[in-house]
Parts: C-alpha cells; structure tokens; sequence
C-alpha cells in the first residue's frame, strides 16, 4: 500500500514547551509528514523567536508562520491556504501522537470513501449520562454515532470500533482532504475569533453535510489515538472562555439550524450547566449574564456579530 504525503497544520500562541513536545512525538512517527505548517500568533517577540528556532532545528519540514492576529480561525484558514497535499490534519500544539498515528491515518485515507477522519484521545470516556439527555447535551438515539446535539456540542460515541460513523471531529486532532475543502469552498468560520470556541464543531459538521449528500463517509478510529495534554502553559481566562461557550453556540445554532427548538435546546442546556455549577460550587453567575448578554444583541450575534469587546 502507497503511503500518502501528509500535511500536518498547528496553530500555536505563547506554548513553546508543548509545541516542543509535540514536535519530538510527530519526530518518532514511523510515517513521517510532509510538510508541518506552524502558525505562530505569539505576541512577545524572544518567545516568538524561541518558537521559530524550534521550528527551523528540527529535521522535519517545517514552515513557520508569523500570523500578527490572535485568532485560531484565521490562523486554520492560513494553514489551510499553504497545505500542499491531499491529506491535512489539524492538531492543537499539545497533542502526543503514537508511532503509528499517521502510519494508521495513511492506510485509512487509502479508502477514497473516507472524507474526514476524526482522532481520539487516549484514556477518555464517552458515555450517555441522564442529565445530558434531559438538557440536550447528549442525544440517545445517536448515542453509537458521534453527533452534533440539538443545543451545539458535540459527542463522541459511546464505543468506538475501526469505522465509528460520525458527524464531527474535535479540533485537537482530525484530518480532512484538500480535493474536498476545495470542491465544497470550506473554511473555519473567522466570526469566531480568539479562542473561538466550537470552531472545530463548525467546520467539521460543515464539511460532514457535504460529505453525506456526495455519499463520502466521515468516522471516528480507535486505530487513531493520540494524548491530548491540555496544556496549562496557556489558557483563556474561564469568564471570557464562558461567554464565547455561549454566545458561539448561539450563533451556530443559527447558522446550523432553522427551527426555534434548537434555540431553546441551548437556552436549556445552558441552564443545566448553571446547575451543574451551582451544585458543584463553581462560579455559575457568568453563564446567566453570558446568556443576557446573547438576548440584548441577539440579532447580532445571528449576524455573527458578537461584541467582543464588550466582554473581552
């Protein structure tokens, strides 16, 4: 079997110790990629440049980038506008890929059927709970499938074999074809800017929807596992990560979605998180003014206006 060329996209902001490990790891793959294409949003110019030079040393063929915005969309869709072969993988810049990661994404992309290809993290969980279906979070009767829920996120199936169906891939690890983001006009949607929270649901049950109707199979593999570190090295503070949860869903509910049931499906899914908080003893007051603030500009945010300013 021919081993396919692989592009592999990385956005990156102020993490040169993840970005370090996760080039060490793709360095041990038994097939090695392409090309890498590193997105770097890092403001501090000598952390920048440690970024760079990270980049040029390694043995791998790495192009990196210098993208002045902070904002994963954009810094996707730039990746994307540089990726030179067919088959394109996302990854966050904290992901541990196995030896046989993209050995295994090669073999799988030799099927022309399959269109996208969604990774797993090691050791996680998936599972139907009672509440997540009583407040839309899950959906039972797509519980073996991965799906996207009436209020906007996205499940993984509760088991998953070689060839697990699936509607969506999560952003720290899947891989698409550039013949079809070409054909169909995909891009990640740069509304959704920042840390722009449930980007990778977008684009992926975008990319689904056209995938379906051309009889294209999007899935899911345990074949394909990496280890998703979630780096601490980074992250957005949780009042300004609580209102993009919110305010995104909305408008891809939206964008997604015509009937009025689905705005209600988030409403109450929302409610349920402030629950969850409540009942948890974590701050849950930002949900309700997070979703205050999407009834005051809610013909703006339809408009994929979302006032960030405001709240950033």
């Amino acid at each position: 079997m021919e081993a396919q060329q692989i592009s592999i996209i990385i956005p990156t902001l102020n993490r040169y110790d993840s970005l370090n490990r996760t080039i060490k790891h793709i360095e041990l793959s038994a097939h090695l990629p392409d090309e890498i294409i590193v997105i770097d949003q890092t403001p501090d110019i000598y952390l920048a440049n440690q970024i760079y030079q990270l980049c040029n040393n390694s043995f791998l063929n790495i192009k990196y980038i210098k993208f002045e915005r902070q904002t994963i969309t954009g810094a996707r869709n730039i990746g994307l506008s540089l990726a030179s072969n067919e088959i394109i993988i996302f990854m966050d810049d904290d992901v541990d890929v196995r030896i046989d990661t993209l050995t295994n994404i090669s073999d799988i992309f030799s099927n022309n059927k399959i269109s996208m290809l969604g990774g797993l993290n090691e050791n996680e969980k998936n599972r139907n709970s009672l509440l997540g279906i009583l407040f839309y979070k899950h959906t039972f009767f797509k519980r073996h499938l991965g799906h996207v829920t009436p209020s906007m996120y996205g499940r993984f199936p509760i088991e998953i074999h070689s060839m697990t169906e699936t509607e969506w891939a999560m952003g720290f690890f899947f891989a698409i074809r550039k013949s079809c983001l070409m054909k169909w006009n995909i891009k990640f949607d740069e509304n959704l800017q920042y840390y722009a929270y449930a980007e990778d649901l977008d684009f992926t049950y975008t990319y689904y929807k056209k995938s379906h109707q051309e009889g294209k199979k999007c899935i899911m593999s345990n074949d394909v596992i990496v280890k998703h570190n979630v780096s601490q090295e980074y992250r957005t503070p949780s009042k300004k990560a609580t209102y993009m949860f919110i305010i995104h869903r909305e408008y891809l509910s939206y964008k997604h979605f015509k009937s009025p049931f689905y705005r209600f499906a988030t409403r109450w899914a929302n409610i349920g998180d402030y629950l969850y908080r409540i009942i948890y003893k974590q701050k849950a007051s930002d949900i309700f003014k997070a979703q205050l603030f999407c009834d005051k500009y809610r013909k703006d945010i339809k408009q994929g206006i979302f006032h960030y300013d405001l709240f950033m």
